[in-house]
């Protein structure tokens, strides 16, 4: 997967993730530019805006004498020493309507007007230059006791201009980077987790289809829980997986289905030899029969057992059935002269196994080791907590093939050539149908094969 042509991310939650820090870079951008641009207006109009501000907020604070004439301002709200200190930046006018100044901290003050121009009352915020100092001033009405007064404050260009430098700028600065940061590191941790919470429902299908398996091909992905960007995709996955189901499924019934036909002409011809009468030619086609007999027999199972439908996986007495094989498999090791061992823990009560498919794993298992053993070898059937096993005391197989030993059809080279390779195979579909790990190892003497029936 690429994300564009040249950037590679695997991950759907890192190509979000770099998508937002992208739109986010150039939302930045556009937004520097946008302030490069606006910066001068926007400053123009935040400084007439606190002019006019400051005026208003001066109004509120003029004192008046019992003759009702302006006396002075609020001095526990704005201090005298600012206009004092700031005398020629910083201006403060009281006039009466005809626009004479009727206070002011100067006592030669002029009332404020545009340069050129005369007081006018209606001109609420205007420029002005005095004694060559560039200014902004404000006029605002006010009303006591029914007379009309107003209200003049004028600042410096240079002084907003100097506080902004030593005061503003960097306190804005500090300020945007901390909110910036705190932004940032907040935007990560929700985006984070908000991402987590929205690939969940792609997490818990992934989960799904690693769960399903050539013996769970019925299981599906629930496509309604998922985005609509990726609902198709997973459709399409359910519609693959109904096409093998339905192939797989074809596959074992063409399997039993051919078992199920050799069988009747195979009784045939076991019908016919036995009425011939050249007794060395019909014991050797009678030995034919029967091993395709077996054949025929081995590839119904191995169809039956391929199927996890046909299990039945409930808690039994594992001691039964295993005596059971016991008893059954005792006869064919007396027919080669090999002995029968069993070692059963007296801990193991139950087991959660179905009985025939428990019976028909270790009956394989101990018919191989049967046939592996030497005339008077040992077979030893163990069954305690970690599971079950069978030992022999035969050759064992070479280490290069006892991966191989559970696949179909397989027999390694010097084996005998009575079998089809389909006793082992067999076993390891009914150890995964139970859940179970069915491992071959050499021992000293022999080889073990051991089904680990407890996590």
């Amino acid at each position: 997967m690429r994300f564009g042509r040249n950037f590679p991310l695997r991950s759907l939650r890192a190509r979000l993730l770099a998508a937002f820090v992208a739109g986010m870079a150039l939302s930045a951008v556009l937004v520097a530019v946008g302030v490069l641009l606006l910066a001068k207006p926007f400053r123009e109009y935040t400084l007439r805006d606190s002019i006019e501000g400051y005026a208003e907020r001066i109004a509120r604070l003029v004192k008046f004498d019992a003759a009702g004439r302006p006396v002075g301002f609020d001095e526990t709200k704005v201090e005298r020493w600012t206009f004092v200190t700031f005398g020629s930046d910083v201006l403060f006018r009281v006039l009466d309507e005809q626009g004479r100044v009727a206070f002011a901290l100067d006592p030669a003050a002029a009332a404020l007007a545009p340069d050129g121009q005369g007081f006018d009352p209606l001109l609420r915020v205007f420029a002005l230059t005095r004694a060559g100092v560039a200014m902004h001033a404000s006029t605002v009405p006010l009303m006591h006791e029914g007379r009309p007064w107003y209200v003049q404050f004028s600042t410096s260009d240079r002084l907003m201009l100097r506080m902004r430098q030593a005061f503003g700028v960097p306190a804005l600065w500090r300020g945007v980077a901390a909110t910036c940061a705190t932004f940032l590191a907040v935007w990560l941790v929700t985006m984070h987790l908000t991402l987590r919470h929205t690939l969940s429902p792609l997490r818990e299908a992934s989960a799904a289809a690693q769960r399903i398996t050539p013996r769970s091909l019925d299981g599906r992905l629930d496509a309604a829980l998922q985005p609509d960007e990726i609902r198709p995709l997973v459709e399409a996955f359910n519609q693959t997986l109904d096409r093998l189901e339905q192939g797989f499924r074809t596959q074992q019934e063409f399997l039993s289905s051919a078992a199920h036909e050799l069988k009747t002409p195979l009784a045939l011809i076991r019908a016919q030899v036995e009425r011939s009468t050249a007794d060395d030619r019909r014991r050797l086609l009678l030995g034919d029969v029967d091993q395709m007999a077996r054949q025929v027999q081995q590839l119904l199972m191995l169809a039956e057992v391929s199927e996890r439908q046909n299990f039945r996986i409930e808690p039994i007495d594992p001691r039964t059935a295993i005596q059971e094989v016991f008893d059954y498999m005792s006869r064919v090791a007396e027919r080669r002269g090999v002995y029968i061992g069993l070692q059963v823990s007296p801990d193991i009560r139950r087991l959660q196994a179905d009985r025939g498919a428990l019976f028909t794993l270790l009956k394989n298992l101990l018919e191989n080791a049967i046939q592996h053993s030497p005339e008077g070898g040992i077979v030893t059937l163990t069954l305690d907590a970690s599971g079950l096993s069978v030992r022999d005391q035969g050759p064992g197989v070479e280490e290069a093939h006892l991966a191989r030993i559970f696949d179909r059809f397989w027999r390694g080279a010097g084996r005998r050539e009575t079998g089809a390779g389909l006793g082992l195979a067999i076993c390891r579909e009914i150890a995964l149908a139970h859940g179970w790990r069915l491992q071959a190892r050499n021992l000293p003497q022999g080889l073990e094969v051991a089904a680990a029936t407890s996590s």
